[in-house]
């Protein structure tokens, strides 16, 4: 690997067999650190034949369920059961992780929304670089593990940007059935082209992401989806043993654009008026917002767009114009 295409670099090889612990170390000057380096933690696990994955946490700093699953990952996975290589990077945003915020402290960059990166650009730009450039390359299937962040709160769910090939989707689609979360969302109108996602679909990966629970924490429920999706994603690739299979088959749904999401259009308290996992109509009441600063003035009453499912809800009530209230999902 040559500065020309990543200035980063893991301090373990990833090619060696067994379980290797280690940073890649982002460069990183500072006036307290003149030749510092950012530490961003890696790992790779490495047992007999068998396929490369990448699996990656963090990407939003706020988001727990991924960091924790991983964390497990790492120390659990026993090199001498593994048939392939897990290269898994736990907190993959390390600076906005560190703060527990969603982009970046150092730059406000959100790591989601720069991909494919940028060699000579901003230290989130060069993160994204390292995952393109050097990750990707190296691996055959990745899972990028989301949650709603401080802002959100998502019925659990794996949220899958969806390929142009035929055989491609068949196999993703396998792959969510495995994977085992209650609800396979399939995304047909990405909001971005800058995300890991849609890097590693570029790549030719067997990829989707998650979007499990939020809040800006974790409950047990939410925690033992992306616990026991994780592992039974490696097995569905035949390389740990088998696991049990989740209780019921995810219910696949899909979400299709504009009409599916809920936004503020003014200041205000936002009252919901539904809860997650409601079935609701074009029409319908979203909810209202208040107008604390004029107590005298009605509460301005939004409505949902489309029919479907609310998947997603804003946490916070405080809001400001184009903020995402909720969104829906359909069935397919």
């Amino acid at each position: 690997m040559t500065a020309s295409v990543s200035p980063l670099r893991a301090d373990i090889d990833l090619d060696a067999p067994g379980r290797h612990v280690g940073h890649v170390r982002l460069p990183h000057s500072t006036h307290e650190s003149a030749y510092g380096w950012i530490p961003v933690p890696i790992a790779s696990i490495k047992g007999g034949e068998g396929p490369s994955v990448l699996l990656t946490a963090g990407n939003h700093g706020d988001e727990y369920e991924g960091q924790i699953a991983l964390l497990k990952l790492i120390r659990e996975l026993d090199p001498a059961a593994l048939h392939g290589r897990v290269i898994v990077m736990p907190r993959l945003n390390l600076p906005a992780a560190a703060a527990g915020r969603r982009t970046s402290p150092i730059d406000d960059g959100n790591l989601n929304r720069v991909f494919p990166g940028d060699p000579d650009g901003t230290p989130t730009e060069q993160i994204a670089c390292y995952v393109t450039r050097v990750l990707l390359p190296l691996t055959q299937a990745s899972v990028d593990i989301h949650s709603g962040g401080s802002s959100l709160d998502y019925l659990p769910c794996a949220f899958a940007r969806v390929p142009a090939e035929a055989s491609a989707r068949a196999a993703q689609r396998a792959a969510l059935a495995a994977f085992g979360a209650p609800l396979a969302i399939m995304v047909e109108k990405p909001q971005t082209n800058r995300s890991l996602s849609a890097a590693a679909l570029a790549a030719g990966h067997l990829s989707f992401a998650t979007e499990i629970g939020g809040g800006g924490t974790t409950r047990p429920a939410t925690q033992a989806v992306a616990d026991a999706g994780i592992r039974r994603f490696l097995a569905h690739l035949g390389m740990i043993d088998p696991v049990p299979a989740p209780a019921a088959a995810p219910r696949f749904m899909r979400v299709i654009g504009p009409p599916h999401y809920v936004y503020a259009p003014v200041r205000g308290l936002f009252e919901p008026g539904f809860a997650l996992g409601d079935t609701v109509r074009a029409g319908d009441v979203a909810g209202w917002i208040h107008f604390p600063e004029e107590p005298e003035r009605a509460p301005r009453a939004l409505h949902f767009a489309g029919d479907g499912m609310v998947v997603c809800r804003r946490v916070p009530s405080l809001v400001a114009p184009g903020d995402c209230l909720a969104h829906l999902a359909s069935d397919i």
